[in-house]
Protein backbone atom coordinates (compact mmCIF):
# COMPACT_ATOMS: atom_id res chain seq x y z
CA UNK A 1 0.00 0.00 0.00
CA UNK A 2 1.26 3.47 -0.85
CA UNK A 3 1.86 5.55 2.25
CA UNK A 4 0.07 8.86 2.69
CA UNK A 5 -1.50 11.05 5.31
CA UNK A 6 -5.01 10.10 6.27
CA UNK A 7 -7.73 12.64 5.66
CA UNK A 8 -9.12 14.61 8.58
CA UNK A 9 -12.71 13.87 7.66
CA UNK A 10 -13.15 10.15 8.15
CA UNK A 11 -16.64 10.38 6.72
CA UNK A 12 -15.06 10.92 3.30
CA UNK A 13 -12.85 7.85 3.49
CA UNK A 14 -13.67 4.89 1.28
CA UNK A 15 -12.17 1.77 -0.26
CA UNK A 16 -12.70 1.07 -3.97
CA UNK A 17 -12.18 -2.49 -5.22
CA UNK A 18 -12.16 -4.22 -8.59
CA UNK A 19 -10.48 -7.30 -10.02
CA UNK A 20 -10.55 -5.78 -13.53
CA UNK A 21 -7.35 -4.38 -14.98
CA UNK A 22 -8.07 -3.88 -18.68
CA UNK A 23 -10.88 -2.90 -21.00
CA UNK A 24 -13.85 -0.72 -20.18
CA UNK A 25 -14.36 -2.33 -16.76
CA UNK A 26 -10.97 -1.21 -15.46
CA UNK A 27 -11.34 2.18 -17.09
CA UNK A 28 -14.70 2.74 -15.41
CA UNK A 29 -13.41 1.90 -11.92
CA UNK A 30 -10.27 4.01 -12.24
CA UNK A 31 -12.34 6.98 -13.39
CA UNK A 32 -14.74 6.38 -10.48
CA UNK A 33 -11.91 6.29 -7.94
CA UNK A 34 -10.33 9.39 -9.48
CA UNK A 35 -13.68 11.20 -9.39
CA UNK A 36 -14.24 10.30 -5.74
CA UNK A 37 -10.78 11.63 -4.90
CA UNK A 38 -11.39 14.82 -6.86
CA UNK A 39 -14.61 15.33 -4.89
CA UNK A 40 -12.60 15.35 -1.66
CA UNK A 41 -12.60 11.69 -0.75
CA UNK A 42 -9.67 9.94 0.91
CA UNK A 43 -9.69 6.86 -1.30
CA UNK A 44 -7.84 3.57 -1.00
CA UNK A 45 -7.87 1.60 -4.26
CA UNK A 46 -7.60 -2.19 -4.22
CA UNK A 47 -6.96 -3.33 -7.78
CA UNK A 48 -4.37 -4.78 -10.15
CA UNK A 49 -2.28 -2.32 -12.16
CA UNK A 50 -4.12 -1.20 -15.23
CA UNK A 51 -3.41 -2.13 -18.81
CA UNK A 52 -2.50 -0.02 -20.72
CA UNK A 53 -0.16 1.49 -18.16
CA UNK A 54 -1.13 5.03 -19.16
CA UNK A 55 -4.43 4.64 -17.33
CA UNK A 56 -2.55 4.50 -14.04
CA UNK A 57 -2.15 8.27 -14.33
CA UNK A 58 -5.80 8.59 -13.32
CA UNK A 59 -5.02 7.25 -9.83
CA UNK A 60 -1.36 8.23 -9.52
CA UNK A 61 -2.05 10.18 -6.32
CA UNK A 62 -4.42 7.59 -4.83
CA UNK A 63 -3.47 5.19 -2.05
CA UNK A 64 -3.20 1.67 -3.37
CA UNK A 65 -3.11 -1.99 -2.44
CA UNK A 66 -1.98 -3.65 -5.64
CA UNK A 67 -3.39 -7.05 -6.52
CA UNK A 68 -1.92 -9.58 -8.96
CA UNK A 69 -3.40 -9.69 -12.45
CA UNK A 70 -5.27 -12.63 -13.90
CA UNK A 71 -3.41 -15.16 -16.02
CA UNK A 72 -5.88 -15.07 -18.97
CA UNK A 73 -4.86 -18.56 -20.12
CA UNK A 74 -1.12 -18.06 -19.76
CA UNK A 75 0.91 -20.96 -18.34
CA UNK A 76 -0.01 -24.55 -17.56
CA UNK A 77 -3.27 -25.51 -15.89
CA UNK A 78 -1.50 -25.93 -12.54
CA UNK A 79 0.18 -22.52 -12.87
CA UNK A 80 -3.13 -20.85 -13.67
CA UNK A 81 -4.81 -22.59 -10.75
CA UNK A 82 -2.11 -21.45 -8.32
CA UNK A 83 -2.23 -17.89 -9.65
CA UNK A 84 -6.00 -17.82 -9.31
CA UNK A 85 -5.85 -19.14 -5.75
CA UNK A 86 -3.23 -16.53 -4.92
CA UNK A 87 -5.37 -13.75 -6.34
CA UNK A 88 -8.40 -14.83 -4.33
CA UNK A 89 -6.49 -15.11 -1.04
CA UNK A 90 -4.69 -11.80 -1.59
CA UNK A 91 -8.02 -10.04 -2.07
CA UNK A 92 -9.40 -11.20 1.30
CA UNK A 93 -6.16 -10.15 2.99
CA UNK A 94 -6.34 -6.75 1.27
CA UNK A 95 -9.89 -6.21 2.51
CA UNK A 96 -8.77 -6.86 6.09
CA UNK A 97 -5.80 -4.51 5.75
CA UNK A 98 -7.96 -1.81 4.23
CA UNK A 99 -10.39 -1.87 7.17
CA UNK A 100 -7.94 0.31 9.08
CA UNK A 101 -8.36 2.99 6.42
CA UNK A 102 -12.13 3.13 6.18
CA UNK A 103 -15.37 1.30 6.80
CA UNK A 104 -17.02 1.85 3.41
CA UNK A 105 -16.17 -0.59 0.59
CA UNK A 106 -17.24 0.20 -2.97
CA UNK A 107 -17.13 -2.89 -5.22
CA UNK A 108 -17.55 -2.99 -8.99
CA UNK A 109 -16.98 -5.88 -11.43
CA UNK A 110 -15.98 -9.38 -10.42
CA UNK A 111 -14.45 -12.56 -11.85
CA UNK A 112 -16.65 -15.25 -10.27
CA UNK A 113 -20.04 -14.82 -8.65
CA UNK A 114 -19.37 -17.27 -5.83
CA UNK A 115 -16.17 -15.38 -4.89
CA UNK A 116 -18.06 -12.09 -5.00
CA UNK A 117 -20.65 -13.44 -2.55
CA UNK A 118 -17.91 -14.67 -0.20
CA UNK A 119 -16.13 -11.31 -0.42
CA UNK A 120 -19.33 -9.55 0.55
CA UNK A 121 -19.82 -11.83 3.53
CA UNK A 122 -16.19 -11.25 4.58
CA UNK A 123 -16.55 -7.46 4.36
CA UNK A 124 -19.63 -7.55 6.55
CA UNK A 125 -17.91 -9.86 9.06
CA UNK A 126 -15.02 -7.41 9.50
CA UNK A 127 -17.46 -4.56 10.09
CA UNK A 128 -17.47 -2.99 6.66
CA UNK A 129 -20.28 -1.07 5.00
CA UNK A 130 -20.77 -2.40 1.48
CA UNK A 131 -21.77 -0.46 -1.65
CA UNK A 132 -22.06 -2.50 -4.83
CA UNK A 133 -21.98 -0.74 -8.22
CA UNK A 134 -24.01 -2.97 -10.57
CA UNK A 135 -23.58 -2.81 -14.33
CA UNK A 136 -25.78 -5.70 -15.44
CA UNK A 137 -28.72 -6.93 -13.39
CA UNK A 138 -28.39 -10.31 -15.09
CA UNK A 139 -25.28 -11.73 -16.79
CA UNK A 140 -25.12 -11.48 -20.56
CA UNK A 141 -24.48 -15.23 -20.64
CA UNK A 142 -25.00 -17.74 -17.85
CA UNK A 143 -21.85 -19.37 -16.47
CA UNK A 144 -23.70 -22.47 -15.27
CA UNK A 145 -25.44 -25.34 -17.01
CA UNK A 146 -29.26 -25.37 -17.00
CA UNK A 147 -29.27 -27.95 -14.21
CA UNK A 148 -27.12 -25.67 -12.00
CA UNK A 149 -28.83 -22.43 -12.94
CA UNK A 150 -30.66 -22.35 -9.62
CA UNK A 151 -27.33 -22.02 -7.80
CA UNK A 152 -26.15 -19.17 -10.00
CA UNK A 153 -29.46 -17.37 -9.49
CA UNK A 154 -29.21 -17.87 -5.74
CA UNK A 155 -25.70 -16.38 -5.68
CA UNK A 156 -26.83 -13.50 -7.88
CA UNK A 157 -29.69 -12.77 -5.51
CA UNK A 158 -27.29 -12.90 -2.55
CA UNK A 159 -25.03 -10.35 -4.26
CA UNK A 160 -28.00 -7.94 -4.34
CA UNK A 161 -29.20 -8.60 -0.80
CA UNK A 162 -25.87 -8.52 1.05
CA UNK A 163 -24.77 -4.92 0.22
CA UNK A 164 -25.97 -2.07 2.39
CA UNK A 165 -26.51 -0.03 -0.74
CA UNK A 166 -26.69 -0.69 -4.48
CA UNK A 167 -25.77 1.70 -7.26
CA UNK A 168 -27.01 1.03 -10.80
CA UNK A 169 -26.26 2.94 -14.00
CA UNK A 170 -29.85 2.88 -15.23
CA UNK A 171 -33.37 2.98 -13.85
CA UNK A 172 -34.25 -0.20 -15.75
CA UNK A 173 -31.48 -2.16 -14.02
CA UNK A 174 -32.61 -0.88 -10.62
CA UNK A 175 -36.21 -1.87 -11.35
CA UNK A 176 -35.18 -5.32 -12.58
CA UNK A 177 -33.16 -6.03 -9.41
CA UNK A 178 -36.07 -5.02 -7.22
CA UNK A 179 -38.69 -6.94 -9.19
CA UNK A 180 -36.78 -10.15 -9.95
CA UNK A 181 -34.44 -10.46 -6.97
CA UNK A 182 -36.45 -8.93 -4.15
CA UNK A 183 -34.06 -6.12 -3.26
CA UNK A 184 -35.74 -3.84 -0.72
CA UNK A 185 -32.78 -1.88 0.59
CA UNK A 186 -31.40 1.41 -0.66
CA UNK A 187 -30.61 1.60 -4.38
CA UNK A 188 -29.39 4.66 -6.24
CA UNK A 189 -29.12 5.38 -9.95
CA UNK A 190 -25.93 7.17 -11.02
CA UNK A 191 -25.66 7.50 -14.82
CA UNK A 192 -22.59 6.33 -16.71
CA UNK A 193 -19.95 9.05 -16.97
CA UNK A 194 -19.18 10.70 -20.30
CA UNK A 195 -15.87 10.27 -22.06
CA UNK A 196 -14.59 10.44 -25.62
CA UNK A 197 -11.64 9.76 -27.86
CA UNK A 198 -9.99 12.65 -29.68
CA UNK A 199 -12.82 13.97 -31.84
CA UNK A 200 -12.21 13.93 -35.60
CA UNK A 201 -14.47 14.48 -38.57
CA UNK A 202 -16.07 11.19 -39.70
CA UNK A 203 -14.46 10.06 -42.96
CA UNK A 204 -17.74 9.80 -44.89
CA UNK A 205 -16.87 6.33 -46.21
CA UNK A 206 -20.04 4.67 -44.89
CA UNK A 207 -18.09 2.65 -42.36
CA UNK A 208 -20.07 1.05 -39.52
CA UNK A 209 -18.38 -0.20 -36.36
CA UNK A 210 -19.35 -3.01 -34.00
CA UNK A 211 -17.13 -2.77 -30.94
CA UNK A 212 -16.82 -4.43 -27.55
CA UNK A 213 -17.49 -7.83 -26.08
CA UNK A 214 -19.07 -9.98 -28.79
CA UNK A 215 -22.27 -11.13 -27.12
CA UNK A 216 -25.44 -12.74 -28.40
CA UNK A 217 -27.74 -9.94 -27.22
CA UNK A 218 -25.81 -7.45 -29.40
CA UNK A 219 -27.34 -9.09 -32.49
CA UNK A 220 -24.05 -9.15 -34.40
CA UNK A 221 -25.25 -11.99 -36.62
CA UNK A 222 -28.25 -9.92 -37.76
CA UNK A 223 -25.96 -6.96 -38.42
CA UNK A 224 -23.71 -9.09 -40.63
CA UNK A 225 -26.73 -10.32 -42.59
CA UNK A 226 -28.00 -6.76 -43.05
CA UNK A 227 -24.69 -5.51 -44.44
CA UNK A 228 -24.48 -8.49 -46.79
CA UNK A 229 -27.93 -7.65 -48.14
CA UNK A 230 -26.94 -4.00 -48.56
CA UNK A 231 -23.81 -4.83 -50.53
CA UNK A 232 -25.67 -7.38 -52.65
CA UNK A 233 -28.09 -4.61 -53.66
CA UNK A 234 -25.22 -2.39 -54.79
CA UNK A 235 -24.75 -0.22 -51.72
CA UNK A 236 -21.27 1.02 -50.83
CA UNK A 237 -21.05 0.25 -47.13
CA UNK A 238 -18.57 -1.60 -44.92
CA UNK A 239 -18.59 -3.10 -41.44
CA UNK A 240 -15.79 -3.54 -38.90
CA UNK A 241 -16.29 -5.97 -36.00
CA UNK A 242 -13.74 -5.49 -33.25
CA UNK A 243 -13.65 -7.18 -29.86
CA UNK A 244 -13.29 -10.46 -28.03
CA UNK A 245 -15.95 -13.20 -27.74
CA UNK A 246 -17.79 -13.43 -24.44
CA UNK A 247 -16.04 -16.10 -22.37
CA UNK A 248 -19.34 -17.69 -21.34
CA UNK A 249 -20.64 -17.93 -24.94
CA UNK A 250 -17.64 -18.49 -27.23
CA UNK A 251 -19.83 -20.44 -29.63
CA UNK A 252 -21.80 -17.32 -30.59
CA UNK A 253 -18.88 -15.83 -32.48
CA UNK A 254 -18.42 -19.16 -34.26
CA UNK A 255 -22.00 -18.77 -35.53
CA UNK A 256 -21.23 -15.25 -36.73
CA UNK A 257 -17.95 -16.28 -38.37
CA UNK A 258 -19.78 -18.97 -40.34
CA UNK A 259 -21.64 -16.16 -42.18
CA UNK A 260 -18.47 -14.30 -43.21
CA UNK A 261 -17.13 -16.28 -46.21
CA UNK A 262 -17.28 -14.09 -49.30
CA UNK A 263 -17.35 -10.81 -47.35
CA UNK A 264 -13.61 -10.07 -47.30
CA UNK A 265 -13.97 -6.86 -49.27
CA UNK A 266 -16.46 -5.14 -46.99
CA UNK A 267 -16.60 -6.86 -43.58
CA UNK A 268 -13.43 -6.68 -41.52
CA UNK A 269 -12.83 -8.38 -38.18
CA UNK A 270 -10.41 -7.96 -35.29
CA UNK A 271 -11.43 -10.72 -32.91
CA UNK A 272 -9.29 -10.01 -29.87
CA UNK A 273 -9.03 -7.65 -26.94
CA UNK A 274 -8.80 -4.13 -28.39
CA UNK A 275 -6.28 -1.88 -26.61
CA UNK A 276 -7.12 1.79 -26.13
CA UNK A 277 -4.85 3.21 -28.88
CA UNK A 278 -6.48 0.90 -31.44
CA UNK A 279 -9.94 1.84 -30.14
CA UNK A 280 -9.15 5.49 -30.81
CA UNK A 281 -8.20 4.57 -34.38
CA UNK A 282 -11.37 2.53 -34.90
CA UNK A 283 -13.57 5.40 -33.74
CA UNK A 284 -11.71 7.84 -35.97
CA UNK A 285 -12.06 5.55 -38.99
CA UNK A 286 -15.81 4.93 -38.68
CA UNK A 287 -18.85 7.03 -39.51
CA UNK A 288 -21.29 5.25 -37.22
CA UNK A 289 -21.47 2.76 -34.37
CA UNK A 290 -24.26 0.19 -34.36
CA UNK A 291 -25.83 -1.30 -31.23
CA UNK A 292 -28.97 -3.32 -32.08
CA UNK A 293 -29.12 -4.59 -28.48
CA UNK A 294 -31.94 -6.65 -27.00
CA UNK A 295 -32.44 -8.12 -23.50
CA UNK A 296 -30.42 -5.19 -22.19
CA UNK A 297 -31.03 -3.19 -19.01
CA UNK A 298 -27.61 -1.72 -18.27
CA UNK A 299 -25.84 1.24 -19.81
CA UNK A 300 -23.57 0.97 -22.83
CA UNK A 301 -20.13 2.47 -22.48
CA UNK A 302 -19.76 2.01 -26.23
CA UNK A 303 -22.85 4.18 -26.82
CA UNK A 304 -21.56 6.91 -24.55
CA UNK A 305 -18.14 6.80 -26.20
CA UNK A 306 -19.64 6.96 -29.70
CA UNK A 307 -21.97 9.83 -28.87
CA UNK A 308 -19.27 11.88 -27.14
CA UNK A 309 -16.93 11.23 -30.07
CA UNK A 310 -19.48 12.74 -32.49
CA UNK A 311 -20.29 9.48 -34.24
CA UNK A 312 -23.74 8.60 -35.48
CA UNK A 313 -25.33 6.01 -33.21
CA UNK A 314 -27.58 3.31 -34.64
CA UNK A 315 -29.30 1.56 -31.74
CA UNK A 316 -32.40 0.07 -30.24
CA UNK A 317 -34.21 2.03 -27.55
CA UNK A 318 -33.75 -0.47 -24.73
CA UNK A 319 -32.35 -0.24 -21.21
CA UNK A 320 -29.80 2.51 -20.79
CA UNK A 321 -29.92 3.26 -24.51
CA UNK A 322 -33.56 4.34 -24.13
CA UNK A 323 -32.59 6.52 -21.19
CA UNK A 324 -29.90 8.21 -23.30
CA UNK A 325 -32.55 8.98 -25.91
CA UNK A 326 -34.77 10.46 -23.18
CA UNK A 327 -31.85 12.64 -22.14
CA UNK A 328 -31.44 14.11 -25.60
CA UNK A 329 -29.37 11.66 -27.63
CA UNK A 330 -30.48 11.70 -31.27
CA UNK A 331 -29.66 8.29 -32.77
CA UNK A 332 -31.16 6.35 -35.65
CA UNK A 333 -33.47 4.06 -33.66
CA UNK A 334 -33.63 0.39 -34.70
CA UNK A 335 -37.01 -1.13 -34.03
CA UNK A 336 -37.44 -4.32 -32.04
CA UNK A 337 -37.53 -7.26 -32.27
CA UNK A 338 -34.24 -7.43 -34.12
CA UNK A 339 -34.75 -10.45 -36.37
CA UNK A 340 -33.63 -11.57 -39.83
CA UNK A 341 -37.26 -11.55 -40.98
CA UNK A 342 -37.68 -8.54 -43.31
CA UNK A 343 -41.42 -8.48 -42.60
CA UNK A 344 -40.72 -7.83 -38.91
CA UNK A 345 -37.63 -5.67 -39.26
CA UNK A 346 -38.09 -2.70 -41.57
CA UNK A 347 -36.35 0.00 -39.54
CA UNK A 348 -33.57 1.79 -41.37
CA UNK A 349 -30.27 1.90 -39.55
CA UNK A 350 -29.02 4.96 -41.41
CA UNK A 351 -30.86 7.82 -43.04
CA UNK A 352 -28.56 10.79 -42.95
CA UNK A 353 -25.34 11.41 -41.09
CA UNK A 354 -24.83 14.67 -39.20
CA UNK A 355 -21.67 15.81 -37.51
CA UNK A 356 -19.75 18.87 -36.51
CA UNK A 357 -16.49 20.01 -38.04
CA UNK A 358 -14.65 21.24 -34.96
CA UNK A 359 -12.07 23.13 -37.00
CA UNK A 360 -14.51 25.34 -38.92
CA UNK A 361 -17.50 24.98 -36.57
CA UNK A 362 -19.63 24.12 -39.60
CA UNK A 363 -22.21 21.40 -39.74
CA UNK A 364 -22.29 18.88 -42.57
CA UNK A 365 -25.64 17.26 -43.31
CA UNK A 366 -27.17 14.80 -45.72
CA UNK A 367 -24.06 12.65 -46.08
CA UNK A 368 -24.43 9.89 -48.69
CA UNK A 369 -25.49 7.18 -46.26
CA UNK A 370 -27.16 4.00 -47.45
CA UNK A 371 -30.25 3.03 -45.43
CA UNK A 372 -30.11 -0.62 -44.36
CA UNK A 373 -32.69 -2.68 -42.53
CA UNK A 374 -31.25 -4.89 -39.82
CA UNK A 375 -31.80 -8.45 -40.93
CA UNK A 376 -34.08 -7.24 -43.71
CA UNK A 377 -33.96 -5.68 -47.15
CA UNK A 378 -31.46 -2.95 -47.83
CA UNK A 379 -32.64 0.27 -49.46
CA UNK A 380 -30.57 2.39 -51.82
CA UNK A 381 -30.08 6.05 -50.96
CA UNK A 382 -31.59 8.34 -53.58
Amino acid sequence: MVDGAAGEQTGKRAIVYTSAYRGGASWFVLEMAAGMSAAGGDILLIAPRAEPEEREQLVAATRRIELPRGSYGKGSKLVRLLRTAGRIVSTFIAFARARRHARTYVISFYDWLIILALQMVWIRLIGGRLIYVVHDAKPHAWASSPTMRWLELMLLRASYLLPHELVTLTRSAKDQIKEEFGRRGQATVIPHGAYATATTLPPGDRKILVFGMLRRNKRILETIEAVKLAVASGARVSLTIAGAPHKEDIGYWDECAACLPGTDGYIHTEIEFIPEPRLNQLIAECDAVILPYEDFNSQSGVAVLAACSERLLLCTATGGLAELVEQGLDPIVIQQPVTPDPLLMQSLISQQCRWKNYETRQVRVNAPWIPISIGGESVRNT
